[in-house]
């Protein structure tokens, strides 16, 4: 026959989790406790400061790490390349602007330059030989001009007179037209010798005129490459420092070629 058991009121498993529950209770009061305004810190008066609390704008400093620069620098490039062949200043020196940093050396170049120098002396002599010819060619054109005119006016009185007398019947008819045909040829003659005297002068004037244009871009060709020479000594192009200079003598530099940098200490920056 069975028989009703009584269930126990507390049983372990209960009692267990109650205690649980208890000690989590307990841990949560200790550490308000503890973090509550109970809790004190003690401080030296000496380290304590009082100001008066005012509006103004926040003011704070943070160390920071940085290398400091001048504001300008000018990079030197190598604008012709060439043979380092002399140093006229060391690496920190203080430049003044077109003071000589360095010398390059370049045959090439100083060969090119005295073969240019070579032709416009050439060309420039042979214009002065075609300028003269051409004035002696206008001193004989004009020298026959004038013996025209002089045979001319000389045929136009003998015409003139051979036609009085032939209408006269003092000289034949041949001997008119003699004078006739020579007082002609004359006047054709210096219309002629006219035309070629305008012509000869207009021909020497466009020769001298090519002459002279092509003098003159034969020297701006020189100029240039006395600069290109020129530029062979490299010169600080503004007052400063020169710093970070890369060229020893006897090292070969191409164009374009970094050498060193001057910079400007009126200003820094980091």
């Amino acid at each position: 026959m069975d028989r009703v058991i009584q269930k126990k009121r507390w049983s372990k498993k209960r009692l267990l989790t109650i205690g649980i529950v208890a000690g989590i209770v307990a841990l949560i009061a200790l550490s308000f406790y503890f973090t509550s305004g109970n809790s004190k810190l003690n401080v030296d008066t000496e380290r304590i400061t009082i100001s008066e609390v005012i509006k103004g704008p926040y003011k704070d400093a943070i160390p920071v790490n940085g290398i400091v620069l001048p504001v300008t620098s000018i990079y030197l490039d190598a604008t012709e390349g060439g043979r380092v062949e002399y140093k006229y200043v060391e690496d920190g020196a203080m430049m003044t602007k077109g003071q000589p940093i360095l010398k390059l050396s370049n045959t090439n170049l100083q060969l090119s330059l005295v073969n240019q120098e070579t032709s416009v002396y050439n060309l420039l002599t042979q214009m002065q030989i075609s300028r003269n010819a051409s004035q002696q060619n206008t001193v004989n054109k004009l020298n026959q001009m004038t013996d025209v005119e002089s045979q001319l006016t000389e045929a136009e009185r003998l015409y003139k007179l051979n036609k009085s007398l032939y209408e006269q019947k003092a000289i034949g008819l041949q001997e008119f037209k003699t004078s006739e045909n020579n007082y002609n040829y004359l006047l054709r003659k210096k219309q002629l010798t006219r035309q070629i005297l305008e012509q000869d002068s207009l021909s020497t004037k466009q020769q001298l005129q090519q002459a002279s244009q092509s003098y003159s871009g034969s020297q701006n060709a020189l100029n240039v490459m006395r600069k290109k020479v020129g530029d062979l000594i490299v010169r600080a192009p503004i007052d400063g420092q020169l710093t970070s200079l890369d060229a020893e003598v006897g090292q070969t530099k191409r164009e374009g070629d970094r050498l060193g940098q001057i910079d400007v200490l009126s200003g820094f920056k980091v």
